[in-house]
């Protein structure tokens, strides 16, 4: 089995971002991808196997730990997932679920992070659970950490209400 550790490290330059890359076998069967910002780990990206497309990285079997301050604040799992080389933006695809460090949970059918603004957004059907209660919408956007979500349609919910 071929295990790849590919990094991409995003160093700061005059307020212009740069990114360094190693090569990726085509068809590797296992692949993780480190990105860091000024030494902070930012995210960390894990696929079972992975194909390089153009400028971009075609995951299988996707797991990616997102970090705030070198702890991890959520993961997201997937299906599969696109990484974009150029911008540092991804998109996860097929069985979609995003758990916060405080237990919030989302389930979507596809998710995008914004590498620029480091937002993560959708404009499919979410499920969001949040203690005792579970949110509906279409559409949404939150940073990593899930500590606002901001809907793009009306919002049904099920359990506490919150004032």
């Amino acid at each position: 089995m071929r295990k790849i550790l590919f990094l991409v490290l995003f160093l700061s330059c005059g307020g212009k971002e740069e990114v360094k890359s190693g090569n990726v076998q085509p068809g590797a069967d296992s692949v993780e991808v480190i990105s860091t910002k000024e030494g902070t780990k930012m995210w960390v990206m894990k696929s079972q196997k992975v194909v390089e497309r153009g400028d971009s990285l075609v995951g299988f079997g996707v797991r990616i730990t997102f970090f705030s301050g070198n702890k991890p604040s959520s993961v997201l799992t997937a299906d599969s997932g696109k990484y974009y080389q150029a911008t540092g933006d991804m998109v996860a695809y097929g069985r979609v679920h995003l758990v916060s460090s405080d237990s919030t949970e989302l389930w979507t059918k596809s998710l995008h992070w914004d590498a620029k603004r480091r937002l993560i957004w959708t404009d499919d059907s979410v499920r969001i659970k949040q203690k005792d209660r579970i949110l509906f919408a279409k559409g949404m956007e939150t940073d990593a950490e899930i500590s606002y979500i901001k809907f793009k349609s009306p919002v049904r919910g099920e359990g506490e209400r919150l004032e």
